[in-house]
């Protein structure tokens, strides 16, 4: 991800996503959470991307995860391109390497702007080649980025992709990335997911903050535990709780509706917006587009339990000073893709 922020405050940002590891690359460019459950070492931490180890106990070996945020310069990519290489040739076990690539690979991964030219795709394609991954393929809309300008200039490509070697696809025999719907970013997110056979799922349950809004949050839960339960003190807590939780889950269907395929249904009414505003290209599907966005993350927020304090969130909210803005701009690439307004990284450090 492109933080935009310190990488000081990666650990605040951690305790809020609900995560309980976290590392941030040399430049706060590309950022990495993770849960507990397995062992980690930090390979590489580079300017470019991030090279985490992953095994478990029964693993001598593991997984090598590499995190990329390629710079938007060819020159610039060819250092990384190199130490993907490096890497290659050090790992003997599964290997995935994801996320933005800044370059594409042939001219149906771009829409608009100028024309594509084979020659821009030859070094990336060529490290594919050396490094014997392939591409895991995708789900949903084909580009992934948008640079977000008004119609005529609007350009789409597919910067973003994740990439396996054999042995990653021989321990994960079931491997799916969804291009997930663009919300405050003008990239889409990726989700991986990947197992090495048919599992069953396993519902836990968790409480929505939300939850507490509704009127007969409250009745329901003053009825729940007047349930009449024997044995000590911690054995009648933990049972009321258990019975709380099965009546949360039917209530929360019954009253509020399934909360996740109320998501899921706001994914598909997003996607099909994006898939108008990309066929006709003007300013009302545009609107349509942004209001259906603000409604999607605003429900997605009220499903995020509350892991921060108020005094984090503070601190994560403040109005940044004079200096950190000047830090943060004078940190980035001169040469990055410009914003909205047309400006890049070389108008504002000049």
């Amino acid at each position: 991800m492109e933080p935009f922020v310190s990488k000081d405050k990666v650990e605040g940002y951690m305790r809020f996503l609900g995560f309980h590891n976290c590392i941030a690359n040399e430049n706060g460019k590309i950022w990495c959470f993770w849960t507990i459950g397995c062992q980690t070492t930090i390979a590489a931490n580079e300017e470019q991307q991030i090279t985490v180890n992953f095994k478990d106990n029964t693993d001598e070996v593991g997984v090598f995860v590499n995190v990329v945020y390629a710079k938007s310069s060819s020159n610039e990519r060819r250092d990384l391109w190199h130490s993907l290489e490096i890497t290659s040739n050090l790992v003997i076990c599964p290997w995935c390497v994801g996320e933005d690539f800044n370059a594409i690979l042939d001219e149906e991964e771009k829409l608009g702007g100028r024309p594509y030219r084979a020659s821009r795709s030859f070094d990336f394609a060529l490290y594919i080649k050396h490094c014997d991954l392939v591409d895991a393929g995708y789900i949903g809309e084909t580009h992934t980025w948008c640079n977000n300008r008004r119609a005529r200039k609007r350009i789409w490509k597919r910067l973003d992709r994740i990439l396996i070697n054999d042995l990653w696809i021989q321990r994960f025999q079931s491997n799916s990335v969804r291009h997930l719907v663009r919300t405050c970013s003008d990239h889409r997110p990726l989700l991986m997911k990947c197992h090495a056979g048919q599992q069953q799922v396993i519902k836990y349950f968790r409480f929505l903050d939300f939850w507490v809004e509704q009127t007969s949050f409250k009745d329901l839960v003053r009825a729940t535990w007047m349930t009449e339960i024997r044995g000590n003190p911690l054995w009648r807590l933990q049972q009321k709780l258990k019975l709380l939780s099965k009546a949360l889950s039917h209530w929360s269907k019954e009253v509020v509706g399934d909360v996740f395929l109320k998501i899921s249904e706001w994914e598909t009414r997003v996607q099909r917006l994006e898939e108008i505003d990309f066929s006709t290209n003007d300013a009302q599907s545009r609107k349509n587009l942004n209001k259906a966005h603000a409604e999607y993350i605003s429900l997605v927020l009220q499903c995020i339990p509350r892991c921060i304090s108020d005094e984090e969130n503070f601190l994560l909210t403040v109005i940044p000073e004079e200096e950190e803005i000047k830090e943060t701009i004078f940190s980035m690439n001169p040469s990055s893709s410009a914003g909205p307004d047309g400006y890049n990284g070389t108008f504002y450090q000049r």
